[in-house]
């Protein structure tokens, strides 16, 4: 009982940490346990662990009695990006966010031999880039953060021996932080401070299937609906000091989740993984004001902002593999290939994601009761060019500055996670 109050001590100061947390793997988190992180986060055939209502929730029916777990992921990003043509060329900056924290928890009990239910707190959705105020993307952004938190309770039911079915809801938290500057005689001591910040809870649903083709191979799906988020949020601005409210609407994808996991024999697993996602829901952030935010000469009047994103549909591949050295501990690896989402003539520095690959190492200890996990994974990003259109001051009056580019390169991040789970009986 004692390590049970410290393990919830842990997860509930790394829960208080959410709101700040940073994310380096653009818009789509996946960091949901250590044991997922160290196999690539291909894990929904997992065993004697409870973080399966994430990764498969009709895989949870492997799992007797009641479990609880739960873990954090620390996770480091770092990048860079250097200008090129008249606005600000031969300059190079890099990105100044701190380390972040994605925590999760689970809970899943076993009702009867037919009926499980449970409940996961994860984070789903998540970005953070952050640069100097006077850089010279900052009439695109300097502070783009967007933090999400996920709430699925589950119910799953073993149909036969060999098939289970699961649904779930999906409540998403979202809070928006944007920070930029508008131009006023191209003289960066002049600019003027604007910052957007909101939050919305909106709800989604999910739903799961895992069967069992013999005791060692097994085929796991799940469907995550999309989520429509509409925020109402502040926006502020230094000069001329405007405060008003602003509404938008952004709606976060729906996916497919795939994967196929095979036993060679009792110390040695494998598991496939996909996963596609429909990114093409997110085709504009645009946001209106209540008030105009620019509402007098030699300033435009401006009551709405239109930004295009026309994000396409990719898919994610994933591979890991788990190996028990003896009764206590196992190692195990994984490695992941996700494509990006966004193309090249929207392409901005508030979400600088390019092709990412990310290879990891991890391993467990096991008790009678309980396991500690613990992995290693380092992401790399493929360089991206934003188009100077997106962050030089007016294109539209200097088109000289359209020619203008920035090289978004050297991103990169270090993955630490640990998990820690209980078998309540």
């Amino acid at each position: 009982m004692k390590k049970l109050r410290v393990f919830f001590c842990l997860l509930l100061f790394a829960l208080i940490l959410v709101p700040n947390a940073a994310f380096a793997d653009g818009f789509a988190i996946y960091e949901w346990s250590a044991g997922g992180v160290a196999m690539g986060e291909a894990y929904m055939f997992a065993e004697d662990d409870p973080s399966l209502i994430a990764y498969n929730p009709a895989g949870i029916t492997r799992l007797q009695g009641r479990w609880i777990g739960g873990g954090i992921s620390y996770i480091n990003p770092r990048g860079r990006a250097d200008f090129n043509g008249v606005w600000s060329g031969g300059e190079t900056w890099s990105n100044t966010e701190a380390p972040g924290y994605v925590p999760n928890f689970y809970y899943v009990n076993q009702q009867n031999d037919k009926l499980w239910w449970g409940i996961g707190i994860f984070s789903r959705f998540g970005n953070s880039t952050e640069y100097e105020p006077t850089w010279p993307g900052r009439y695109n952004s300097y502070l783009a953060k967007i933090t999400g938190v996920t709430v699925q309770p589950t119910i799953a039911y073993k149909v036969t021996d060999k098939l289970s079915v699961a649904a779930g809801a999906d409540i998403n938290y979202i809070k928006l932080d944007i920070k930029k500057r508008i131009p006023t005689n191209y003289d960066k001591n002049y600019d003027i401070d604007f910052e957007l910040t909101g939050d919305n809870i909106a709800l989604g649903w999910l739903l799961g299937i895992n069967y069992d083709f013999t005791e060692n191979t097994s085929f796991a799906a799940v469907y995550r609906s999309k989520v429509t988020q509409k925020m109402d949020a502040d926006a502020n601005l230094t000069s001329p000091g405007i405060s008003t409210k602003a509404h938008g609407e952004v709606t976060l994808p729906d996916s497919f989740t795939f994967g196929l996991g095979h036993k060679f024999n009792d110390n040695t697993r494998v598991e496939l993984g996909a996963i596609y996602t429909k990114w093409s829901t997110y085709d504009a952030l645009n946001i209106t004001f209540d008030d105009p935010i620019l509402p007098s000469p030699p300033f435009p009047v401006v009551t709405k902002s239109e930004d295009p994103k026309n994000w396409k549909d990719v898919w994610r591949y994933q591979i890991g593999i788990e190996h028990k050295l003896n009764e206590t501990w196992s190692i195990m690896g994984g490695y992941a290939y996700d494509n990006s989402p966004m193309p090249d003539e929207t392409m901005d520095f508030q979400v600088p994601t390019g092709d990412r690959q990310t290879l990891s190492i991890g391993f467990k200890k096991r008790s009678e009761n309980s396991e500690l996990a613990f992995a290693w994974g380092f992401m790399w990003i493929k360089d991206r060019v934003v188009p100077g259109e997106k962050y030089t001051p007016n294109p539209n009056l200097y088109p000289v500055y359209a020619n203008d580019y920035a090289n978004v390169r050297d991103n990169t991040a270090h993955i630490l996670s640990l998990s820690y789970t209980v078998h309540l009986k």
